[in-house]
């Protein structure tokens, strides 16, 4: 009986020894499972940041695409809008020299116009808007044209005898020594007081006065607004003031000779602006295009 009873305890022994075999084996199993689970969730997690690293790409891209595609029809519709200001101020001055009665008529008209163009109201034109300004170039002294002598006689407004000099002859120094290594589409011929043509290179813009230091900072500020590269050497008498009147050594008129027609145009809205500037010389009721300058402001 001893012997059985011992036979069942040795049994009993090894099914209990079974059954924690089998609960390390479960063990093992779950860590394992628990392990794996918690790869998949460190990889799930690594997907969704990809994911949306990916996706905030996407949507920024798309954002930067509508941001270029809305730069490039504001800039489209500023430039046709700042030419249609520039179309409608030749149509409306070429109609009103039609329809002067007159010479008096005519000289009222053109010598109003930068008076009555001359604050930049904006004009709607679809999304469009333009802001036309009309600036009489003739009653400033075309620093091109002008001779060394008229020079020194302008500038004297503003500065001392000797600095007037200095000032008039490097500009003019500049002016005809730039016809030696300019572009042949830069030269021209210019005639002087004694009636000889001689080449010469034009300043293309005023900014060159300060570029090539040709004049003193302070001096151009004050000098800039009697000042103008577009025109042709004809002063008007009744538009001029006296600081340009007093240099005047050209031809001078009672009616401006050219007009500067200047343009801005944008999309409502929109900060970009586009800027037109054209110089039209008049010949009976038409105006003909001499200059025309675009830009980006």
């Amino acid at each position: 009986m001893r012997r059985r009873s011992q036979g069942g305890v040795a049994m009993r022994r090894r099914s209990q020894g079974g059954v924690a075999m089998r609960r390390r084996s479960q063990g093992g199993v779950a860590r394992r499972r628990r392990s794996r689970g918690g790869v998949a969730l460190v990889l799930v997690l690594w997907l969704v940041v990809v994911l949306g690293v990916i996706g905030a790409g996407i949507v920024a891209g798309a954002r930067t695409s509508t941001a270029m595609a809305a730069n490039v029809r504001a800039r489209v519709i500023a430039r046709y809008a700042a030419e249609s200001g520039i179309e409608a101020l030749v149509s409306t001055v070429e109609d009103s020299l039609e329809h002067a009665s007159g010479v008096s008529a005519r000289r009222a008209f053109l010598n109003g116009l930068q008076s009555a163009y001359g604050r930049g109201d904006s004009v709607v034109l679809g999304e469009g808007r333009f802001a036309p300004v009309v600036v009489d170039v003739s009653a400033r002294l075309d620093i091109n044209a002008a001779t060394e002598t008229a020079l020194r006689s302008f500038f004297s407004r503003f500065t001392d005898l000797a600095g007037a000099a200095t000032i008039a002859r490097d500009i003019r120094g500049h002016i005809e020594s730039g016809a030696i290594d300019g572009r042949p589409d830069e030269v021209f011929l210019q005639r002087d007081p004694r009636g000889d043509f001689r080449p010469v290179r034009p300043l293309r813009s005023l900014d060159e006065l300060r570029e090539r230091r040709l004049v003193p900072e302070q001096v151009l500020e004050r000098a800039v607004p009697y000042l103008t590269i577009d025109g042709d050497g004809v002063i008007n008498r009744r538009t001029a003031s006296d600081t340009v009147l007093a240099a005047a050594s050209g031809e001078i008129h009672d009616e401006p000779s050219r007009l500067l027609f200047i343009s801005r145009g944008w999309h409502g809205g929109h900060p970009m602006t586009h800027e037109i500037q054209a110089v039209y010389a008049l010949s009976g009721t038409h105006l003909v295009l001499v200059h025309w300058r675009e830009r980006d402001l």
